[in-house]
């Protein structure tokens, strides 16, 4: 289905939704050049062809008069312009030269438009600073430089550099060894100030330099990033499960360089310093982690720090970083002020992981080496370092440089194949915007009331242990109530409760053919004796226990939780959450009954509501937006069944389920029973997800044969539902693939199996995607569409807390509750948040109601 058709359902048009600023100016960038990879600039990128040779005659003179002779560099030839100065570096001479051509005059008005090359020479008519005589093999201790910047520097040997044009090319890299205490350049050594050429550690920056840095960063084509622990190893690591504390952030920082438009520019012949290296290359260290002892130079440090963060966020060409949440939640954590949210609200970062996800769905967590190999020709190389045990804290800093490039590269493919399959809008659109708002989600913790947890747990505990022991009695022996194969002996062996259904196909395992010991199974043979019934609550009971209440106890973290947003985890496009999964908990009060053994007496019901054990920060509220009906709202419109449409058509109904039953069923709406409801609602449901006729026995209680008829009823009834999913079927077979209404695709081979089996499930699964996926992205065009309108609002405060599929749960202000949930209050005039996003008739319409959680 085309987007622009959907634009008199929603209200708007979807396929031009506004961007914000920093999206379009990315977007810009990236049309800028041709996304299209070709072979010829893999080729070029390769084999870079080397710059025309000029010989430069101009010593340079150091502050203290000295000429300073650079040691010998066998590296191949190449050139780095600058607007004052050109820098010269080749396999034919001893040394680097420097040729100041430019009048005093024109050096001063160039001064903060130098290029990155230019931050690492010293300027001769003034004095060098600490990085700029680091540059020039000038070394001096951090304390000696902070004291007197004039003493005499220490001597520096240079190791020279073999260059190997063979396949079996070995590790290039300059190191600088230091005579007097032999102190190691590396990257995460609290006393590295530079290493290599192209590296420069901020804390080290005088004020030029730090000036400069800044317009780099206003001035850079792009920049690619990732997060370094403090065990050595990167967010590119191989092994995803391997966390330690974040240590810094390593940036490389791509200019533009002479002759071409940009990275993207796919003609552009790069010039190879190193493997994966050009002269345009800066590699910039921001240490995040913060010392325990305070300092006037931590403070300092951790103040520009924050100024080179905040101008990343704003950066106005391409930030590409995998697992981009990560990064964003890194710098929400070390602005540390609660309000500072509010600044990565328009951050866009491309996130490699994301754009592969949208290519294929069903690979929902490749490491980065698993997408290098995938998606980028066979001969490159992830260097994925191992942790300082195994490894040098040198070779572990060339290979996360060496990775950034590959990080770039990768990115580059991965967009020019979104433009390709049609998903470039979605990209940009709807899966970017996301990643701040996960990462502001995951920084805001929910507090819990860990004494009710605990009470609740104990008294679910308890009534576990009753009904293991009702289960023991009825069924004559003790056995493993959690073990199917004993409680199949009983039920089958002992009992033989299946011979009384002897007409009834009764559900069996997949495998081995067995009898089950499933929900359907027991619901069917309840009727017949007290186990089946002991079996299914001590399921439910436990369940509530595990996931509900111990599930989150385990997660507290000072008496509160935060779960992990997994914006990749579904092939349908819905978030998942983890640790704890906050989106199976539900919002509706569950009811345990416990009956009495006397007469008269009656049985005890337990009243669990999961969301009252969470606790709203103090003078805050919880409010829930909820899309109602959002996925049966959509089903009826891409199926245009008039008897759906008329639902949503008409004036608001209380209860659309009981009106849809009552039209199902040919019954008065005031007649139709809670069950007939509910049992109304799962068929509805069992279409939408495509469960088949056993899913749906187990939902009902009733037997397969019976689900069956259900079904069958409900699509007679309902024939437009019936048409769409078998032309969403046949388009599959067509394209070999389904798209929802944004675009999102989900590729499904099996649905040309020869097998009926895995081609049944692939059908129901293309009819489930349509409908669910295009759900999802309605749902978070809501998130966007919110969390933008509060970070732009001067007055309001409140947090995204939670996404429960249709459902959005925020912590607001008190005093903010009635403008933010669009209650009556206030200024005539004043356009409640929540009620922007609601859509014309048929479309699905966001309610806002505060609520315990």
């Amino acid at each position: 289905m085309k987007m622009e058709n959907y634009e008199a359902f929603v209200g708007f048009d979807l396929s031009k939704i506004p961007l914000s600023t920093v999206a379009q100016k990315i977007m810009s960038a990236m049309h800028s050049g041709d996304l299209v990879e070709s072979k010829n600039w893999r080729e070029s990128e390769k084999t870079a062809e080397v710059v025309k040779k000029s010989s430069v005659k101009n010593s340079v003179v150091l502050e203290d008069g000295k000429n300073q002779s650079l040691g010998k560099k066998n590296l191949s030839s190449f050139t780095s312009q600058t607007s004052r100065a050109s820098v010269k570096l080749s396999s034919q001479f001893s040394s680097i030269r420097l040729t100041d051509q430019l009048s005093t005059d024109q050096k001063q008005k160039d001064i903060n438009l130098l290029a990155p090359s230019s931050c690492l020479i010293p300027q001769c008519n003034q004095e060098a600073s600490v990085l700029q005589k680091l540059e020039h093999k000038r070394k001096y201790s951090l304390k000696e430089n902070i004291n007197n910047e004039n003493k005499g520097s220490m001597n520096l040997k240079r190791k020279h550099i073999t260059y190997n044009n063979s396949s079996e090319k070995t590790s290039k890299h300059m190191a600088l060894e230091e005579d007097a205490d032999e102190v190691g350049l590396y990257l995460n050594s609290g006393n590295s100030r530079a290493f290599k050429n192209h590296f420069c550690d901020i804390r080290y920056l005088d004020d030029l330099e730090k000036s400069q840095l800044i317009e780099m960063l206003k001035q850079a084509v792009a920049l690619a990033l990732t997060l370094i622990y403090k065990d050595g190893s990167t967010q590119l690591r191989a092994d995803q499960a391997l966390v330690s504390p974040v240590k810094g952030i390593v940036m490389l920082l791509q200019s533009h360089t002479e002759g071409s438009s940009g990275p993207l520019d796919a003609s552009a012949s790069y010039c190879v310093l190193e493997e994966g290296f050009t002269p345009s290359d800066q590699f910039i260290y921001i240490k995040t982690e913060l010392s325990c002892i305070w300092s006037q130079e931590q403070e300092a440090h951790s103040q520009f720090a924050r100024d080179v963060l905040f101008q990343i966020l704003k950066c106005k060409c391409p930030v590409i970083c995998f697992n981009a949440k990560d990064f964003v939640r890194t710098v929400l954590q070390f602005f540390g002020d609660d309000g500072s949210w509010k600044h990565v609200a328009d951050f866009v970062g491309l996130d490699p992981r994301i754009a592969a996800w949208l290519i294929d769905p069903s690979d929902a967590a490749p490491s980065f080496e698993d997408l290098v190999a995938k998606y980028l020709e066979n001969s490159i190389t992830v260097k994925v370092s191992s942790t300082y045990g195994n490894s040098s804290r040198n070779i572990v800093n060339q290979n996360v440089c060496a990775n950034l490039r590959i990080l770039y590269r990768l990115t580059m493919g991965l967009c020019s194949q979104l433009k390709i399959y049609g998903l470039w809008q979605l990209f940009c659109t709807l899966e970017l915007p996301l990643i701040p708002i996960l990462a502001v989600m995951e920084s805001h913790n929910i507090q819990v009331n860990k004494d009710e947890m605990e009470r609740t747990s104990a008294v679910l505990g308890s009534r576990l242990k009753e009904l293991e022991q009702e289960a023991h009695f009825v069924a004559g022996e003790q056995f493993l109530i959690t073990s199917n194969n004993q409680l199949r002996e009983i039920l089958f062996g002992k009992l033989k409760l299946h011979l009384l259904r002897p007409r009834e196909t009764l559900p069996k395992t997949g495998l081995q053919g067995h009898l089950s010991t499933s929900e359907a199974m027991l619901n069917v043979l309840q009727n017949f004796h007290p186990l089946p019934k002991i079996i299914l609550e001590y399921r439910q009971v436990h369940k509530i226990k595990s996931t509900f209440v111990d599930g989150l106890l385990a997660c507290m973290k000072k008496g509160s939780i935060s779960s992990t947003w997994n914006q990749t985890g579904t092939v349908t496009g819905r978030l998942s959450a983890k640790r704890p999964n906050i989106q199976g908990i539900s919002k509706h009060p569950i009811q345990i009954t416990k009956p009495q053994n006397f007469k008269g007496k009656e049985d005890d019901i337990l009243t669990i509501s999961p969301r009252t054990m969470f606790v709203s920060s103090e003078g805050h509220t919880f409010l829930a937006a909820d899309f109602s009906q959002i996925e049966l709202r959509i089903l009826a419109h891409l199926s245009g069944d008039p008897e759906l449409l008329k639902l949503f058509q008409e004036s608001e109904r209380d209860d659309v389920f009981s009106t849809l039953t009552s039209q199902w069923k040919d019954i008065p709406s005031e007649c139709v029973t809670h069950v007939e409801r509910e049992q109304t609602k799962k068929v509805v449901y069992s279409v939408v997800y495509g469960a088949g006729k056993e899913r749906l026995a187990a939902c009902l209680g009733v037997t397969v044969q019976e689900a069956a008829r259900f079904l069958e009823s409900f699509l007679q009834k309902y024939k437009k539902i019936k048409d769409f999913a078998q032309a969403t079927i046949a388009r599959c077979h067509q394209t070999g693939y389904v798209a929802s209404i944004m675009g999102r695709r989900r590729p499904l081979p099996r649905i040309r199996a020869q097998d009926q089996q895995l081609r049944a499930q692939a059908e129901r699964q293309a009819v489930n995607f349509v409908v669910q996926g295009s759900a999802a992205d309605l749902c978070k065009m809501a998130m966007i569409h919110i969390f933008a309108a509060v970070a732009t609002s001067p007055t309001l405060t409140a947090r995204l807390v939670a996404q429960i599929h249709d459902e959005l749960l925020f912590e607001v202000e008190d005093s903010q509750v009635p403008e933010f949930s669009g209650a009556p209050e206030g200024e005539p005039e004043c356009r409640p948040l929540v009620g922007t996003l609601g859509a014309s008739a048929g479309g699905p319409r966001p309610s806002a109601q505060p609520t315990s959680c």
